[in-house]
């Protein structure tokens, strides 16, 4: 990665919305809980992540960059995430790559075939009470909501994410890179 891809990417981690594009699905404390957990497995020491009682999003953006740097981010954090979750769902990024290279959405009814399956927990606050418009911008239910916008009052797909196109054109393209210089 050059330097000024770095300072691209760096940039769109940033600005990015939600925080790390929405690959760790859940609230904000299950969101903590799955960085925590990825720090400790690259050996890299999480209780700054504790320091604050409430870190924003920002804080913990800007200090995963000065910590680990945006390729490290990227690589270690983004990229396990997003193949751990697509791991269960053989051809599910394949299928979201064809649409997104012929530039269609994918179907309403297939992306809810690709889902996860939903734990006895989420069934149950989906049965007990609807959920607030404001709540479900907050968090992020499947890393299928990383790469696609859906309207769920209505049923369809409404566009592609900032972070479908990052990763398709970008982050993708440098992952393969680097496994073909690993080859040789």
């Amino acid at each position: 990665m050059y330097a000024g891809q770095k300072e691209k990417l760096a940039r769109y981690l940033r600005n990015g919305e939600p925080f790390l594009w929405g690959v760790i699905p859940g609230n904000k404390k299950a969101v903590l809980a799955a960085l925590r957990t990825s720090l400790e497995e690259l050996g890299e020491d999480s209780t700054p992540l504790a320091a604050t009682q409430k870190p924003t999003y920002s804080m913990l953006t800007n200090s995963l960059l000065a910590k680990l740097g945006i390729e490290k981010v990227i690589v270690e954090i983004v990229t396990r995430q997003v193949r751990w979750q697509f791991a269960d769902r053989p051809g599910a990024l394949e299928f979201l790559r064809a649409h997104w290279q012929s530039g269609t959405l994918p179907r309403w009814q297939t992306l809810q075939a690709l889902r996860a399956s939903r734990t006895v927990k989420q069934r149950l606050q989906e049965a007990v009470g609807p959920v607030h418009a404001e709540d479900a911008f907050k968090q992020t239910a499947d890393i299928l909501d990383a790469f696609v916008k859906v309207n769920k009052q209505y049923d369809y797909v409404h566009g592609w994410t900032v972070f479908a196109g990052l990763w398709f054109e970008e982050i993708e393209p440098l992952l393969n890179e680097a496994a073909e210089k690993q080859r040789y």
